[in-house]
């Protein structure tokens, strides 16, 4: 977003920022509608697939909303996040619900609203969500968050895709989770994911990843399990040294 200053008056987007202030109590932020718009659309059009946008990135209602409207997913880490998606309009068949620690009430929640799924991030979690579909009479949409043990090279408190991590599931128990998924009837296996972590800058890094996780695909396949999509997780570094 750039500001721009014609006789000394800030604009953003030829809003005049002094008139603004003048209108908005202030402190306040302000976004740039058409960033948002350019940096999806050159993503979607790269991509070609869809689009779901991560909440816990900036839960601004207005975001949401606006990017919603563009056609895009959300994906939520609390059920407090699918609230608001939900309040912003979101179609809860958009929805994707992630995180660690979900509890039985908010997996039921989450349900209830007939989101489109739910990642599993253990084998508790597993059978908690078979048994609460098996009380309904109901299956449930899920995918596999997997640990592919892959060090993301970035500040340890923002790693989450190495095997001492507390996230997800590690390929070593991927034989036995197969085997689990095929003996449940609740349970509708859609996909799969990992997130190795953030402000990563070596593109080896994540070539290893999808390495990895190509694997795992053929690993369901040896256990007659398919799967309609692959979410790879992690975040591309951005440099702020040097005005970058």
């Amino acid at each position: 977003m750039t500001i721009i200053f014609n006789n000394k008056i800030p604009y953003i987007e030829g809003v005049n920022l002094n008139e603004l202030v003048t209108q908005v109590p202030t402190p306040f932020y302000v976004y740039s509608q058409k960033n948002i718009l350019d940096a999806y659309n050159e993503i979607k059009n790269k991509l070609k697939k869809k689009i779901f946008y991560s909440i816990k990135a900036n839960s601004n209602q207005a975001i949401i909303a606006f990017i919603s409207s563009l056609g895009a997913g959300v994906d939520v880490v609390s059920i407090e996040e699918m609230q608001r998606a939900i309040s912003a309009g979101v179609d809860p068949r958009k929805i994707i619900y992630e995180g660690v620690g979900k509890s039985q009430s908010n997996i039921i929640d989450a349900i209830k609203q007939n989101i489109r799924q739910i990642n599993v991030e253990s084998f508790e979690e597993l059978l908690l969500i078979d048994t609460i579909g098996k009380n309904i009479d109901k299956k449930i949409s899920i995918g596999l968050r997997l640990n592919p043990d892959i060090d993301s090279d970035s500040h340890e408190k923002i790693s989450t895709g190495k095997k001492t991590d507390k996230f997800g599931i590690g390929f070593d128990q991927f034989p036995k989770i197969c085997s689990l998924i095929k003996s449940l009837n609740n349970i509708h296996l859609k996909g799969i994911s990992c997130h190795i972590g953030s402000q990563i800058f070596d593109l080896q890094i994540f070539e290893n990843t999808i390495a990895k996780m190509k694997k795992s695909i053929e690993k369901l396949s040896s256990h007659n399990l398919n799967i309609n999509h692959l979410n790879l997780g992690g975040g591309f570094g951005v440099s702020y040294d040097n005005g970058g």
